[in-house]
């Protein structure tokens, strides 16, 4: 099933194909955040999003620096997605930076359980990119983790090939940070065909 048709109620032209799962994905400050709230900056009936930052926003009342309070917020994060994809709304966007395979699996596993298509749009930008976008939003992760994500991320786009089959992603869109600011909702949901 492709997500290419993806039903989003109240919106004009929605097909009538199943449930969906959109990962925005991308290296820490590549703009994922940035995305979601650009392709979603109204309510849109039938799509929730799940995004770690929203987590973060909550938890930052607690006073802990958030190197502290990264743990939670993961873990309560991770504990929303799968309660969303479990759920009845009909298209689930999700922003994470998609570099831990243990976590993929898992949320690529819980998507087909709940019979929803899969779409990834990654965010391809380069280490520094995603440095600066950390610094522009005021939270930094270290070094040494950065270089860790970049790893993986560099690992995932060699073997991008590897995730199809009925494990993995119905479909994949790739965008450096430039054309992101481009996309537009549906271009996201991938039901503008070009």
């Amino acid at each position: 099933m492709s997500t290419d048709e993806v039903p989003v109620p109240g919106t004009p032209g929605a097909a009538a194909d199943g449930p969906a799962l959109v990962v925005i994905g991308g290296l820490p400050g590549s703009g994922k955040t940035t995305l979601l709230r650009q392709v979603l900056d109204r309510e849109v009936p039938g799509v929730t999003a799940v995004d770690s930052e929203h987590v973060a926003e909550r938890l930052a009342g607690a006073g802990l620096p958030y190197p502290l309070l990264r743990p939670l917020v993961h873990a309560v994060h991770r504990v929303a997605v799968l309660r969303a994809l479990a759920g009845p709304a009909p298209v689930v966007v999700l922003t994470d930076p998609w570099t831990s395979t243990a976590w993929r699996t898992v949320v690529l596993r819980a998507a087909h359980r709940a019979g929803r298509a899969v779409r990834l749009v990654l965010l391809d930008t380069t280490p520094e990119e995603a440095a600066a976008g950390q610094r522009e939003r005021g939270r930094a992760i270290s070094a040494r983790r950065m270089r860790g994500h970049a790893s993986r991320w560099a690992r995932q786009q060699q073997a991008r090939a590897e995730a199809a089959g009925p494990e993995g992603p119905d479909d994949v869109l790739v965008v450096d940070r430039e054309a992101a600011r481009r996309l537009t909702l549906d271009d996201v949901l991938g039901r503008i065909r070009g």
